[in-house]
């Protein structure tokens, strides 16, 4: 990294003090800097400690990227900020453009689906792979955003929280149908250790009671909603 590279993102940060993500370009190359979020008013209550969020998260991809994880490069960072270069649309974007066909999105989302596999194998969690923060450019995927952790030590729990966040995003999408969705749950339960699976679907069947409570409001729902009704209906429920 040489010493104008540095210098240039030093005034960025100064010019661009009151950004959380600032997208730049350096020769050629995109690159995003990242700064702890400026809070106001009722977000200081609900985020309470952004900086040490901010801090975490960084922590997080350092130590990630030592374990050879599929994590962004930390080009440049210091205790106020960082830099990560591009990694390309997010899985969310490439999923809902209408120029790509069925074929290379389920090459995508299959991508995915095996790298998150792979941070498990590894012992490793996310906290929040919802598919807009992963990326995916000719075959390589990245997850980004660390920042959603746990306080939980239980490693199973962790991983099923990670596979319900996955699947509930996939939910949110309304250009993504239900049978492309039950393709996708189809691939990774035949690709993920058999615990896993096993270990969601049996969380599903003990919250299943929420599905039936929150039915009558189905007419009026949002998308929030609308995806919990997906999640229960295409994993569990259809399933049957």
């Amino acid at each position: 990294m040489s010493p104008e590279f540095k210098e240039y993102v030093n005034q960025l940060v100064i010019a661009h003090r009151d950004e959380r993500i600032y997208p730049f370009q350096y020769e050629g190359k995109k690159f995003w800097l990242k700064q702890p979020e400026k809070l106001k008013g009722i977000w200081l209550l609900l985020k309470p400690r952004p900086k040490q969020s901010f801090k975490n998260e960084l922590q997080t991809l350092l130590n990630l990227s030592e374990k050879n994880a599929l994590v962004p490069t930390v080009f440049y960072y210091d205790e106020d900020f960082f830099v990560l270069e591009d990694a390309g649309a997010t899985v969310s974007q490439l999923l809902c453009d209408k120029k790509i066909d069925d074929q290379q999105k389920f090459s995508i989302i299959y991508d995915a689906c095996l790298a998150l596999i792979d941070l498990h194998d590894k012992n490793l969690v996310h906290g929040r792979p919802a598919i807009r923060d992963i990326t995916w450019d000719k075959g390589k995927v990245t997850f980004l955003d660390f920042e959603s952790r746990s306080s939980s030590q239980n490693q199973n729990w962790l991983i099923v929280r990670d596979m319900l966040f996955f699947f509930n995003s996939l939910c949110r999408e309304e250009d993504i149908s239900d049978t492309f969705i039950q393709k996708v749950a189809l691939y990774y339960q035949a690709h993920c250790e058999a615990k896993n699976w096993q270990n969601m679907i049996i969380y599903l069947q003990r919250f299943r009671w929420i599905y039936y409570l929150l039915l009558p409001f189905k007419p009026i729902a949002k998308t929030d909603l609308i995806a919990v009704y997906r999640l229960f209906e295409i994993l569990l429920i259809k399933k049957k």
